[in-house]
């Protein structure tokens, strides 16, 4: 489940390419990010109107010719960008380039100014970064964190003090956790119970380890705070690409790939980029979605929808 610098490096790479100003980003061919949107309507329809979709990166799939996209703007509770600070190409805390974040902020400004809350992942250490965090989320209202490995791969202080207050929004959120890589706790066993002894606001998971799924009774455990609050759990959920260590994936795939696998990430073994819109992909990630609806997750957190820059940019 190794992820984070994959989506890093799309979304980097992207902003890279993209054009400083909004408006010129979106005199480009829609195409594939509509086929995006259009995706992530379908996995909205998929599910109960109460769960919530969050989304990682790929900010630009809220703008349609240079200004905020209604349409599609109510169809996620939220969304994400990561190395907003810190993190820049794959460096540990070293300060994202300047250039890159005024490109990363041109999108996710308008998103909050519009309503939707902002969850921003940094990656490094130290006191005077977390202190320069602090200080922009009370400018800007993001709300931040800083962790410790780009693997997503433990637990970390978050940047504002636990409460029991108890969170049933959002909007109430003040702290989060991103834990996406669970190898280094021994078993499923104590990975849940590492969580289940914290008290952070929000955990943004993998729901797994090693193949096996926490349980619905676990779940629920997970939503109450150690110190007897009420929080939000989300669900790690690919849909841009596939991953050869999740349950779906067939061992043919590896000698015959299906058509909608376009190509293995370059800079990612075991992620696949693959033809999202294609209807059999559609459905192995719907059918992910019920298994994720069963354990009775709150939501998920929809990663790789910036996959749409590769054929963008290929096709």
């Amino acid at each position: 489940m190794k992820k984070t610098i994959l989506f890093f490096c799309a979304a980097w790479s992207w902003a890279l390419l993209s054009c400083f100003c909004v408006a010129e980003e979106f005199s480009s061919n829609e195409l594939y990010k509509d086929r995006m949107k259009d995706f992530i309507r379908e996995l909205r329809a998929n599910t109960t109107q109460e769960r919530i979709l969050i989304t990682q990166n790929g900010n630009e799939l809220y703008f349609k010719n240079g200004v905020v996209d209604t349409d599609f703007f109510a169809v996620t509770n939220a969304t994400t960008q990561e190395s907003l600070y810190y993190g820049d190409v794959l460096k540990f805390n070293a300060p994202t380039d300047k250039k890159l974040q005024n490109e990363l902020l041109a999108y996710i400004r308008p998103i909050k100014e519009s309503g939707k809350p902002i969850f921003v992942i940094n990656y490094g250490k130290g006191r005077k970064q977390r202190n320069f965090l602090v200080s922009e989320d009370v400018k800007t209202g993001y709300v931040s964190e800083l962790l410790p490995t780009f693997e997503a791969s433990e637990l970390y202080e978050p940047l504002q003090q636990y409460t029991a207050d108890d969170i049933t929004a959002l909007s109430d959120v003040k702290n989060f956790l991103c834990l996406l890589n669970p190898e280094k706790f021994s078993d499923i066993h104590d990975y849940y119970a590492q969580l289940k002894n914290t008290d952070y606001d929000l955990l943004i998971i993998e729901p797994s380890y090693d193949g096996v799924f926490f349980t619905k009774e676990q779940i629920h455990a997970l939503k109450k705070k150690n110190n007897g609050g009420t929080r939000i759990v989300i669900a790690y959920m690919s849909i841009g690409e596939a991953e050869d260590y999740r349950y779906y994936w067939q061992n043919t795939w590896h000698k015959k790939k299906p058509v909608w696998i376009e190509k293995e990430n370059k800079d990612w073994n075991g992620n696949y980029i693959v033809r999202y819109w294609v209807p059999e992909w559609k459905e192995i990630v719907k059918t992910y979605q019920k298994k994720l609806d069963d354990l009775d997750v709150d939501g998920y957190l929809l990663d790789t929808v910036d996959s749409h820059s590769y054929f963008d940019d290929n096709y």
